[in-house]
């Protein structure tokens, strides 16, 4: 049961990353035209975290199937219409009628992702066991531009169960330098130690 849960979870997560991925590119074109990448993107990520994040009752409003589309599109226009700069407005309003609104943080995720993609940015993923200082963010930052040669923009996140250190993904490359990622990576070496003297002491006696 909980197999079909986490299939049907990983279905979601991909429907929501891909129209999030579509959605924030059609944004960001357009923004791109009114020469307002940065302010579009910001505003987008404020209507997340400021708005959906802290007000839930407005959310679920939003969220609600029994509100009519056009009750849910006044409500926009009356709380952000002289806020919200029109493309945003005008977005946000796109993603009501077309019954996307739950995708919303997808969709500011990847226009996100997207707009450090255009300007040259590399996007780091840290994972650290604990919360990790700003003087320590800003000497890894430092660190990462002067390597990579590129503006960094650093995803920091907490996992207890690293065991200490950090594990830092670029892309698809994973450099893992945990106690949790160095044993698995010490208790690999030793078996492929172990599995090569097996074959050697074979060879040796079928010689």
């Amino acid at each position: 049961m909980s197999e079909q849960v986490n299939q049907i979870a990983t279905v979601f997560d991909s429907e929501g990353q891909h129209v999030g991925e579509v959605y924030a590119k059609a944004l960001l074109q357009s923004a791109a035209s009114a020469n307002k990448v940065d302010l579009v993107v910001d505003q987008l990520e404020s209507f997340v975290t400021d708005v959906l994040d802290k007000n839930q009752k407005f959310e679920m409003v939003l969220a609600n199937p029994k509100t009519a589309i056009e009750d849910k599109i006044g409500m926009i226009d009356r709380v952000f219409g002289k806020s919200m700069d029109a493309i945003v407005l005008n977005f946000v309003k796109v993603v009501c009628r077309r019954n996307r609104l739950q995708h919303l943080r997808p969709i500011a995720s990847a226009a996100i992702a997207l707009r450090d993609e255009w300007a040259g940015r590399l996007r780091v993923h840290v994972t650290t066991s604990a919360e990790m200082s700003e003087p320590s963010k800003s000497a890894l930052q430092n660190k990462l531009k002067s390597t990579f040669n590129k503006d960094i923009r650093l995803l920091t996140k907490v996992d207890p169960s690293i065991l200490g250190g950090l594990v830092v993904r670029i892309g698809d490359t994973v450099y893992d330098g945990s106690v949790d990622g160095q044993l698995k990576a010490l208790r690999r070496e030793a078996g492929a130690k172990a599995e090569a003297a097996v074959r050697a002491a074979s060879a040796e006696l079928a010689s």
